[in-house]
């Protein structure tokens, strides 16, 4: 896999992807065709031990070829959530200039920085916050994108509960709505 060879991972087990497929149709199944060809996502390839660049991964969105690499044996926790939150990268990517990274920083509080780069960052937390403070999981604060991706995933999921959180927090709450309106642009029809 990738143009370099960076991207790793192996063919899925037949009982495994037994397990795994109907969770991973029902999570593709929120989106219509309409709003995946709209944001460049055409293939699905399911593996496992899926790594890139020697650091393992849940998935990888891969832009110049449609696709969205998922590894169906990632922490199953997670898994759902890891879907939507690569599927928000493809989107992103798609619509650059709907989700402009430089406003995303303003939202926040003057004195919070990202890192330089995900993974150069030891924000690697996906367990929810109790107290967000503009941030869903410690991974959000890695960098921007990861921030709006972890957002979009946890609306996905669990819609009901991030914006109960919200009405406690005007920085998640003016991020959500961000996205809201971003997705509106794309889909008027987009619902979470």
């Amino acid at each position: 896999f990738g143009a370099s060879k960076n991207i790793k991972c192996k063919k899925t087990k037949q009982k495994n992807l037994e397990k795994k497929f109907q969770i991973v149709s029902n999570n593709m199944s929120k989106y219509n065709s309409e709003f995946l060809k709209k944001n460049n996502i055409k293939f699905l390839i399911l593996c496992e031990n899926l790594f890139v660049s020697k650091i393992n991964t849940g998935g990888i969105p891969n832009h110049i070829k449609r696709s969205l690499i998922l590894d169906i044996d990632f922490n199953p926790y997670f898994f759902e959530r890891m879907i939507h939150h690569e599927i928000f990268h493809m989107i992103q990517n798609s619509n650059k200039n709907l989700f402009n990274e430089d406003y995303w920083i303003k939202l926040n509080d003057k004195n919070f920085k990202y890192a330089e780069c995900s993974t150069c960052s030891d924000r690697l937390g996906l367990e929810m916050y109790e107290t967000t403070y503009g941030f869903l999981t410690e991974y959000s604060q890695s960098i921007p994108s990861e921030d709006m991706a972890e957002i979009f995933s946890f609306l996905m999921i669990n819609k009901i509960e991030i914006e109960n959180k919200s009405k406690k927090d005007k920085i998640l709450e003016n991020k959500i709505k961000f996205i809201e309106l971003s997705l509106s642009k794309i889909d008027k029809s987009f619902k979470f």
